[in-house]
């Protein structure tokens, strides 16, 4: 009859056993996971004391998650404990090993537990470590009345079943806590490769790209610098809050960089790298990150170059107010939408190219057929005129042809109606003038001639069209 009872309790053992860990496998709770384990331990082994900290790694020191003790205020046991060198908490978390103590009232190392066994009436304690994959989770405490503590094996396997498996379970809800926190650029790269064909304009491209950028990095603002070679400055193209298009915009924005100013910053764009400025490290010069932060008014920084076949068109920049640690993730998403935004814009002057080449070849065509369809060449330079003005926007057409004089007469011209042709000759040309125009194999243009120096001679008959 007692062998049959032995056998029964075992049997029941087994099965509470089974049943704590299958939960302890599938629960993503962690409040549930442990007052799973504090109840199991409760009955199956009848600790007059049992309690479980959680471990923080960043502030060394253990939080009260749980406890089962023979009083209704628990409120000690649930608060912070910081971790002492030297006292038993720090030790079992350190060694990952269980510690037994045989009176926790008199131990020195114990601290203000031995306040709490004192007046719970705990002598005999066994400190368990919560350990997975060679970290510490955490500790359990298992306090009895009696001196001393004695486990048995079967006792100890038990124990080492379900803290375990308890540990394995935080483990898990930590790493799928991370993988949820850590930011995954591949999705909202190609969703906005997405969005990017079925916006017309490389205007409404860009702004898309810095939008999801900051939706996505979420820092105080997100910029797009434009890099000008000829003034040797970057200026600001696109930015979270304003668009700026033209060049000409530059005087309504006080954002702005000259590379005399950071030229150890420039070197890096140009040579490809990505320029992180938070609360690590930069690889920038001390002066050079100072003066980088104050003229862009910030204080953490990514900037990421922006280049088309090899050409440093200018560079995207994440700006925060605050120091910050940039993730790995942030970084990644910011240089693959800075090779974007070098694809846009590339796409967009190969485009403007090819309509340009597109449009000269077909006003050939169009001349050639204006002249092949006129059989008098006064109809024929008209429709020609006619093409050319309408090409180039202009409000004139003029050909004038050189006398022996060195005069110019008006060969033919064509003026808006509310205006009259020149009726007197052209005057001779200065040398210099006259040199220019002969040894030019290409058309020549002076974009304004209030601010040239060029054909001074004929600024009074210009002046009449």
């Amino acid at each position: 009859m007692g062998q049959q009872n032995l056998q029964s309790q075992n049997e029941n053992q087994l099965l509470a056993l089974g049943r704590v860990l299958e939960t302890l496998r599938e629960e993503e709770n962690a409040d549930v996971l442990i007052e799973t384990t504090l109840h199991y331990l409760h009955s199956e082994f009848h600790y007059r004391l049992i309690w479980i900290g959680l471990y923080d790694r960043l502030e060394h020191r253990l939080f009260g998650k749980g406890a089962i003790a023979p009083t209704d205020d628990l409120t000690f046991l649930k608060q912070w404990f910081d971790l002492e060198p030297g006292d038993l908490l720090e030790q079992v978390v350190i060694q990952q090993r269980p510690v037994t103590v045989p009176n926790l009232q008199q131990d020195s190392r114990a601290g203000a537990w031995r306040r709490v066994a004192t007046e719970l009436g705990i002598q005999g304690t066994i400190l368990f470590p919560l350990r997975c994959k060679e970290r510490c989770f955490g500790v359990t405490l298992l306090g009895s009345p009696q001196w001393g503590i004695y486990q048995h094996p079967a006792e100890k396997a038990h124990l080492s079943s379900v803290l375990g498996g308890l540990a394995a379970a935080l483990y898990q809800i930590e790493v799928n806590w991370q993988r949820s926190a850590i930011k995954r650029p591949d999705q909202p790269l190609f969703q906005v490769l997405y969005d990017l064909m079925q916006v017309p304009t490389v205007t409404l491209r860009l702004d898309k790209l810095l939008s999801t950028t900051q939706k996505f990095i979420a820092p105080t603002r997100t910029n797009l610098y434009w890099y000008s070679p000829e003034r040797r400055y970057f200026w600001q193209r696109v930015g979270s809050r304003q668009t700026l298009h033209n060049f000409g915009d530059l005087r309504s924005t006080t954002a702005g960089l000259m590379v005399a100013e950071v030229n150890d910053f420039y070197q890096a764009l140009v040579e490809g790298q990505l320029v992180a400025i938070g609360t690590g490290r930069s690889l920038l010069k001390a002066e050079s990150t100072e003066r980088l932060l104050a003229r862009l008014r910030t204080r953490s920084l990514l900037a990421a170059p922006i280049q088309s076949q090899g050409e440093l068109l200018g560079f995207l920049s994440v700006e925060d107010n605050e120091p910050r640690i940039w993730e790995e993730g942030e970084k990644k998403y910011v240089s693959a939408t800075a090779q974007l935004i070098g694809l846009v814009v590339g796409s967009e002057e190969l485009e403007a190219n090819l309509e340009k080449v597109s449009k000269d070849t077909y006003f050939g065509a169009e001349i050639a057929q204006a002249i092949a369809r006129s059989s008098e060449t006064e109809v024929a330079l008209k429709n020609c005129a006619e093409l050319l003005c309408k090409r180039l926007e202009a409000n004139c057409f003029l050909i004038l042809q050189p006398t022996p004089t060195g005069q110019f007469n008006l060969r033919f011209g064509t003026q808006p109606s509310n205006r009259r042709l020149p009726t007197t000759p052209f005057p001779p040309l200065e040398p210099e003038d006259q040199e220019w125009l002969s040894n030019s194999t290409e058309t020549l243009m002076v974009e304004n001639l209030d601010e040239s120096f060029r054909l001074l001679s004929w600024d009074q008959g210009l002046n009449q069209l």
